[in-house]
């Protein structure tokens, strides 16, 4: 303990109000500032399934039992979705 040092001079900065430390900063015009979100397409399509229409339970046990059974597929009723297949895929419908 026989050997402290003095106490050494720190500079000193005078402390300056933020419009003069930033150029007058807090009076110049404020910018714009502005939130963007963006919706998934995940998000979109969960958004409309009100807009899909009731299932129809009566028709699908019909229909499950019919392919049950093997009597589903007839040929007018492929002929049927293949028609309604080509007009989707080039937008003829």
């Amino acid at each position: 303990m026989s050997n402290i040092n003095g106490v050494q001079q720190a500079a000193v900065t005078p402390v300056q109000p933020v419009s003069q430390a930033y150029g007058n900063a807090a009076t110049s015009a404020p910018q714009a500032v502005g939130d963007t979100i963006e919706i998934s397409t995940v998000a979109r399509l969960a958004s409309r399934v009100h807009e899909l229409p009731d299932v129809r339970t009566e028709l699908v046990e019909r229909v499950k039992a019919e392919i049950a059974a093997g009597t589903y597929e007839t040929s007018d009723r492929l002929d049927v979705a293949l028609e309604r297949l080509m007009e989707e895929l080039t937008g003829s419908m």
